[in-house]
């Protein structure tokens, strides 16, 4: 065993939540990729996985350690609850000792044999890139999957400003100077992507192939793709607010119109005042814009407060493998000023 600190070229981190069965696979496939790629039959100092399990409530955590028994070149963080997963990544970005790191899912819908595709770019000397990222010519998942995916890069990158290519893999992989960066954010609502692109460093995307899940389906159902799509437009745009502001403006000034329009029909054309229903239709019009106003800047000030309470992004519950050499109390690499990560038990 590695004793913490000892440095390796590659480090990727892979998030678990209820589907550690897929770990044994997953350490499987890495180590022949990466044999032939160091051009070596014991890969342990050369490369590295770090599983960090979000919370799983099944036994995803007893599959993983046995899939670190077997591989000795895997560790596993364990979170006390579940954190999201950006979240969990941040964490095992923290943990990772690799010259570069990237990060990749359990499920192999990007392939492992593609991850040399990404480390060839990052080390070129001639594109001198400080993030890669992948893009899928094609991608074999359901249309409703594509539509969506698509339509949330588009709406996130006019937002934002940033160029998210629309087809972008998940998988990646940077420098250590680009991790460090990134390790010394301190917001506690994350989306990596989105960080990635303010921190303003060199990214570059190269074509990845994609293939269907090994087994079992994504935990990233609708409902969890829509709050996650609601949380980077928050966090990375005021757009909502001002949009909000306009709204409000418009349904004043048509106010004004509805009531200049009741003066002048009063005064020229009849002698009552339009009844019950156009005066039920405005209220409800107005309170239901003034309610979503008000409901959409309590998502921003919810966000305020989540960042001044300053509580650790995550709470560790063990480490397991190369990681148990951990000192349990301390800042990771890059964390400054960020407190100490506790951890409940090592």
């Amino acid at each position: 065993m590695l004793a913490f600190g000892a440095r390796v070229k590659y480090s990727f981190v892979i998030p678990i939540y209820n589907d550690g069965a897929l770990a044994e696979d997953m350490c499987k496939e890495f180590e022949r990729v990466f044999k032939e790629y160091v051009g070596k039959e014991d890969i342990l100092g050369e490369a590295e996985i770090v599983f960090v399990d979000d919370g799983s409530k099944n036994d995803s955590v007893a599959l993983v350690k046995k899939a670190c028994d077997a591989h000795p070149f895997a560790s596993l963080v364990t979170l006390s609850r579940n954190f999201g997963q950006h979240i969990a990544i941040t964490c095992g970005y923290e943990h990772a000792k690799g010259d570069y790191v990237g990060m990749l899912n359990v499920d192999q819908e990007d392939p492992p044999d593609q991850l040399p595709v990404l480390l060839d770019a990052i080390q070129s000397k001639e594109d001198d890139y400080d993030i890669v990222g992948g893009m899928y010519p094609r991608r074999d998942v359901p249309l409703f999957s594509k539509v969506t995916s698509y339509l949330f890069h588009l709406f996130l990158n006019r937002l934002t400003g940033y160029n998210t290519p629309t087809n972008a893999s998940t998988a990646r992989v940077m420098n250590r100077r680009f991790l460090t960066a990134y390790n010394s954010l301190n917001e506690r609502n994350r989306y990596i992507p989105g960080l990635e692109k303010w921190l303003g460093f060199r990214y570059g995307y190269v074509p990845v192939r994609h293939q269907p899940r090994r087994s079992g389906r994504s935990s990233y159902n609708f409902r969890r793709r829509l709050r996650m799509a609601t949380d980077s437009i928050i966090s990375f745009s005021d757009f909502p607010l001002r949009l909000a502001v306009k709204v409000g403006m418009w349904v004043a000034f048509g106010g004004l119109a509805l009531a200049l329009l009741l003066i002048a029909d009063k005064l020229f054309f009849t002698a009552t005042l339009p009844g019950f229903v156009s005066t039920i239709a405005v209220i409800v019009i107005l309170g239901g814009a003034q309610i979503s106003v008000t409901g959409l800047v309590s998502l921003y000030v919810g966000r305020i407060l989540a960042e001044v309470q300053g509580r650790p992004l995550y709470i560790v519950r063990e480490r397991y493998g190369q990681l148990e050499d951990k000192p349990t109390h301390g800042g990771a690499s890059g964390q400054a000023g960020r407190p100490p990560l506790p951890s409940a038990a090592v």
